[in-house]
């Protein structure tokens, strides 16, 4: 059951997330202005979806083991410590596969927009946003 659960999770978010048309308040209009091509825009977007998918999977593992804590200290924290101690080192092993993910994937996404670009963008977004123009 948790794995259909996990399943049908991941098929809606990886849905909600191919149908953006921008990169958090950075649209397209924005990253083609600052000098990013079509397909790197296309690679960027697709790099974001899955590592947001990676992201969200990864939260709900620690919220499943969190729960699993949660049980245990119900029924006597002091007979299952082992048991939570335990369950603390493996969403410790989650938190620092996210941190990495993120770390990976930050430098994966300097292969499509540079940092500069990146810059640019945002500004111009956040003008757009503003309601301003040049």
């Amino acid at each position: 059951m948790k794995k259909i659960i996990f399943m049908v999770f991941f098929i809606v978010s990886s849905l909600s997330f191919t149908g953006e048309n921008s990169l958090g308040i950075i649209g397209d209009k924005e990253l083609k202005a600052v000098g990013v091509n079509e397909e790197n825009i296309k690679k960027a977007k697709d790099l974001m979806n899955e590592v947001a998918s990676s992201y969200k999977l990864k939260v709900l593992e620690k919220e499943q083991l969190q729960l699993q804590i949660d049980k245990y200290i119900l029924d006597g924290a002091e007979k299952n410590l082992s048991k939570i101690d335990k369950i603390f080192e493996e969403i410790g092993s989650i938190e620092v596969t996210i941190m990495k993910e993120r770390m990976r994937s930050q430098i994966k996404m300097k292969r499509y927009i540079t940092p500069e670009q990146y810059m640019k963008a945002r500004e111009l977004s956040i003008k757009r946003l503003n309601g301003l123009s040049d």
